[in-house]
């Protein structure tokens, strides 16, 4: 007979071993404590299955001290974890008359990128059209960019995270196509720009 051990302070599965039976009780298993005969459900994206009050049931990977569900609940912060995933991992941009740079989304990057677009801005006010901005790349490439470059790279940034905040308040609101709530799939690539 299988037996599913617990984690003993969250409930949460850790693995699956087979149960003894007893020596003076033939047909009679024993389960050690902190362990259950009861099958978990299946495993679901996410989620840590966890067992409590005799039942399984489904905790966020990003909650997990919220009390389990016997379903697989999506929550806000579990949309917001994937929105700064996705800001961090960052995307490609086209810039005319460059091509693509692939850039990440991490606070220091926007930090880098800000500070870029006030130095472009200053050489655009100066008519300096030089391609004399330097930028390390997601993909450790350097790009030497004129401030007009560094000005549309940074642009097109910042509406990207705009457009990525946007899908995430429109899930956790109700608003648009989230009408009925956070999709199963939130994190699906199709809900995201």
């Amino acid at each position: 007979m299988n037996i599913y051990h617990l984690d003993p302070q969250t409930g949460e599965l850790l693995w699956v071993g087979q149960a003894d039976e007893s020596p003076r009780e033939p047909g009679v298993y024993l389960i050690p404590a902190y362990a259950t005969h009861i099958a978990p459900p299946p495993p679901v994206d996410g989620f840590v299955r966890r067992f409590a009050d005799g039942a399984w049931g489904y905790s966020p990977d990003a909650e997990p001290e919220r009390p389990i569900e016997a379903a697989p609940v999506i929550t806000a912060t579990m949309v917001n974890v994937e929105r700064d995933r996705r800001i961090a991992a960052g995307a490609t941009f086209t810039i005319a008359g460059y091509g693509d740079i692939p850039i990440t989304g991490r606070e220091r990057d926007q930090i880098v990128l800000a500070t870029m677009l006030q130095r472009a801005q200053a050489l655009k006010a100066a008519d300096n059209t030089a391609a004399s901005l330097v930028l390390r790349d997601a993909g450790n490439i350097t790009h030497q960019l004129t401030p007009d470059q560094a000005i549309d790279l940074v642009s097109q940034g910042i509406a990207w995270i705009e457009a990525t905040m946007q899908v995430s308040w429109n899930m956790k609101d109700g608003v648009g196509a989230f009408a009925d709530g956070i999709p199963a799939d939130y994190s699906d690539d199709r809900h995201w720009p």
